[in-house]
């Protein structure tokens, strides 16, 4: 199979250490970059990515085995770049192997909704209906969610003459959020997945009031692989509750751990088929502090064990998880801590 390849370039007088900045992102999601000289190469599942820093700029030669896999790896690389030097991707031009100008990115499916149906006492559970489902089947355990303003006709993300993804802006802007699949199902093309319903969420006003037949996007996988280790720490508010239902349901029999999971109400509670060796401990919001003393308590799985540390919740606490564990020895390849949302 004929490789596709693209290359990309940031132009301008950029920082001195913004590859050093870059490596140090992309180990902080969990990729290990390699110096060759004064460039910069990442190995990646899909592909790979040989960056170079000159006069003239950044430039970037990205190769993957299909269209799909190049889309996401430059996805990725506007997204690297974007946080570690602000406001500079949308200057990152590609070239090469393009999707046509004006066609939908091709991680994008659309979908129709199928049913909205009440899960527990907090979760509205959504069945879709999506011809392109079998490009979920594989890849990652999230997604990205995609819904149009009410009362407008959608208008989907495009690919310009740059090879970039263009968004609509303004009352047109669609709402973006990540959520974690139950079932994907390319038989009969279906997609089901869990919003947590809550008061102000946009994702969750808008599905508790879709229709059957309204048309959503989707986009993805987008990664989230569920964590390897034989002794694990599990640990997230209702947001991550899916994820981790994900990651229990598909654990091995003989793996072992603990899950604390932040609630509002005992009837919150759901049932969690997990291996016998790990313990689930519940705990409610009805004290400030009951979740973050939990963690700092919470028995952590012993060097010298393949080991993982996996949190998922507010994005401050997650920030304070992530230093008190690094302070207690986790490695970043053996940890994941992810900001599900933000105060």
């Amino acid at each position: 199979m004929t490789e596709k390849e693209a290359q990309g370039c940031l132009p301008g007088a950029l920082p001195d250490d913004l590859l050093a900045r870059l490596a140090e992102e992309m180990a902080e999601h969990g990729i290990a970059p390699a110096w060759e000289g004064r460039t910069l190469r990442a190995e990646l599942p899909e592909g790979r990515a040989v960056i170079a820093l000159g006069s003239r700029g950044l430039t970037a030669r990205v190769t993957a085995r299909d269209a799909l896999h190049l889309h996401q790896i430059r996805e990725g690389m506007a997204h690297l770049v974007e946080h570690v030097l602000p406001g500079s991707a949308a200057a990152l031009a590609w070239t090469g192997d393009l999707d046509p100008a004006g066609s939908m990115p091709p991680n994008l499916q659309l979908a129709g909704i199928v049913s909205v149906d009440r899960f527990g006492s907090s979760f509205l559970r959504v069945e879709l209906s999506c011809p392109g489902a079998a490009a979920f089947a594989r890849g990652g355990m999230h997604f990205s969610l995609l819904l149009p303003p009410r009362g407008r006709a959608p208008v989907w993300p495009r690919i310009d003459a740059r090879g970039r993804t263009i968004w609509a802006e303004g009352a047109e802007a669609l709402h973006r959020a990540a959520f974690t699949f139950v079932e994907v199902d390319p038989g009969r093309g279906r997609i089901v997945f869990d919003v947590f319903d809550h008061a102000g969420g946009p994702a969750a006003d808008w599905i508790r009031h879709a229709r059957k037949g309204e048309t959503v996007a989707l986009m993805g996988p987008g990664g989230g692989e569920a964590p390897p280790g034989d002794v694990v720490l599990l640990a997230g508010d209702e947001t991550a509750l899916p994820a981790i239902r994900h990651i229990l349901e598909r654990s091995d029999a003989g793996r072992r751990g603990h899950v604390i999971l932040e609630i509002g109400r005992p009837e919150d509670r759901t049932a969690l088929t997990a291996p016998p060796g790990i313990t689930v401990d519940w705990v409610l919001r009805d004290r400030p502090g009951a979740f973050w003393q939990r963690l700092l308590d919470a028995p952590l799985p012993p060097v010298g064990e393949n080991r993982f540390v996996w949190i998922a919740a507010e994005q401050a606490l997650v920030r304070r998880a992530k230093r008190h564990f690094r302070a207690l020895g986790i490695a970043r390849e053996e940890s994941c801590f992810a900001a599900y949302w933000a105060a």
